[in-house]
């Protein structure tokens, strides 16, 4: 049912939640997650450090902010590639949900209010809406 599922995480006490899910229910299916990380743009004294090369501190950066998500994925042994974007979250997971033909979104919720959300709109908002799969949102 779930063969792919796209975990999208940004290294927050939600997304840590939506990372369990995910872990369970792709240990459970013998899924494998697509782990996104989705960033602004780098600072340019770290592209200078590394050559200008961008995927390398993409990579980088995404691997220090969401160490505890690598690491509950590696410690059940669930198959998982990292994917790295620039660029606006919402529109990002979206992108990489479709180009890697997901099964499911796993993301989660950022908490803002009725107003705020209104206002602003969330990640969340925005992927469940213009999603073509499932979207799970983890509270």
């Amino acid at each position: 049912m779930y063969k792919k599922i796209l975990l999208a995480s940004d290294g927050s006490d939600n997304a840590e939640r939506a990372a369990k899910e995910a872990a369970g229910l792709a240990e459970e299916l013998s899924s494998q997650i697509i782990l996104t990380y989705i960033t602004g743009t780098p600072p340019q004294s770290k592209l200078v450090k590394d050559n200008f090369d961008v995927h390398k501190v993409l990579k980088d950066d995404a691997e220090k902010k969401i160490k505890q998500t690598i690491s509950a994925l590696t410690e059940k042994e669930i198959p998982y590639t990292l994917k790295v974007a620039i660029g606006d979250p919402a529109d990002e997971i979206i992108r990489i949900a479709e180009k890697e033909k997901a099964d499911l979104i796993i993301l989660g919720s950022r908490g803002l209010g009725t107003i705020k959300g209104v206002v602003l709109g969330s990640v969340s908002r925005k992927v469940t809406h213009s999603a073509e799969c499932p979207v799970m949102i983890i509270k």
